[in-house]
């Protein structure tokens, strides 16, 4: 007779729990969630910042890799990372989730952050709804934050969609890079830390 298992209250947008390290001058095709092509051909010049891999339960959830445009180490503190440079976040998915779980997922994210009352978080969500695919084993997300606050959402093949509220880009990447974020080895494995 096979074993079936449910797990309730797994949160997997684009959460980081667990890591693999690579060398600090890694490449992108050496990462574990590298760039896709219509990113490195619209911004030639992105150093890799760190990786991390997301495991909830047990499971592989998915790999992250965070990157900044130009010369990481010209910046040494990792919050320079965030105000002076465009940066991305790749997350290439080890499992099936829906975009529904994604949306669920940020939103409980954003509030745990203490976001709720301070963004309009309800409107993000609905324009995010309108971007984002369900994902499939193997499948990549990757968002780009330009120093203009341009978001931009991109899969392996397609530009997605853009968000032009200067205020959202970095407060989507607080789930993965704020000091409070809910995993802080993930977060400091990004950040290179």
């Amino acid at each position: 007779m096979p074993i079936t298992m449910q797990i309730k209250h797994v949160s997997y947008p684009l959460l980081l729990l667990w890591t693999l390290s690579t060398s600090l001058w890694a490449t992108n095709d050496q990462v574990l969630s590298p760039l896709p092509n219509q990113v490195t051909e619209k911004w030639d010049n992105f150093s890799f910042v760190g990786e991390t891999t997301l495991r909830r339960y047990g499971f592989h959830v998915y790999d992250a890799s965070f990157w900044i445009l130009g010369d990481k180490s010209v910046d040494s503190d990792p919050v320079d990372y965030l105000t002076k440079h465009t940066y991305a976040l790749s997350i290439t998915y080890a499992r099936k989730i829906s975009a529904q779980q994604l949306l669920s997922s940020t939103k409980k994210e954003w509030q745990r952050l203490g976001f709720a009352k301070q963004y309009p978080l309800d409107a993000w969500l609905m324009i995010l709804e309108n971007i984002w695919p369900s994902v499939e084993k193997g499948d990549q997300l990757v968002v780009v934050v330009t120093t203009q606050g341009k978001t931009t959402f991109f899969n392996k093949n397609n530009s997605l969609g853009t968000i032009d509220d200067t205020n959202f880009g970095p407060i989507f990447l607080s789930i993965w890079l704020d000091e409070n974020s809910r995993f802080k080895k993930n977060r400091e494995e990004l950040l290179g830390e």
